[in-house]
């Protein structure tokens, strides 16, 4: 049984401007991070079907296909073709709901998992195509922003 295991830093915004507001009721951001010492360990354990993921040492977390590393590893397996499943494991130590970008920092530690899991050789730029679109089917150099009021 291959197991992988990956830390997943937080992230802080060093600088963040608001560009638009889409009429998807997000906002366009352009936004400059900096990772930190604090981070979420993943456990990725190889199985033979299916997507399991667990969240330890936190309230409040999506379950199931709406967490961030489900969804994650479910696109990556699609796109790869990839009959194998995995059960996955977070050890929370971002704080939820922070500001720290756990889930996207989760959701881009448990890619990086399954490509070494899975063995795809997929290029760190192949990796971030498929972890924007989590977010929006365009792939863009900005981003989107949620939750920015107005």
């Amino acid at each position: 049984m291959a197991v992988v295991t990956e830390k997943a830093y937080a992230k802080i915004n060093l600088g963040l401007k608001i560009v638009g507001r889409r009429t998807d009721g997000f906002h366009e951001i352009i936004s400059v991070m900096q990772t930190v010492s604090l981070y979420d360990r993943l456990t990725l354990i190889e199985r033979a079907e299916g997507i399991d993921v667990r969240c330890l040492g936190a309230e409040g977390v999506p379950q199931g296909e709406q967490n961030l590393v489900h969804q994650a590893a479910a696109l990556l397996k699609k796109e790869y073709g990839v009959k194998k499943g995995v059960n996955i494991t977070i050890q929370k130590r971002i704080p939820v709901g922070a500001g720290l970008g756990g889930g996207s920092s989760d959701a881009a530690a448990a890619l990086r998992g399954l490509n070494r899991l899975w063995k795809l050789k997929a290029k760190d730029f192949e990796l971030a195509l498929i972890a924007c679109l989590l977010y929006t089917s365009d792939a863009a150099d900005e981003g989107l922003g949620v939750d920015l009021g107005g």
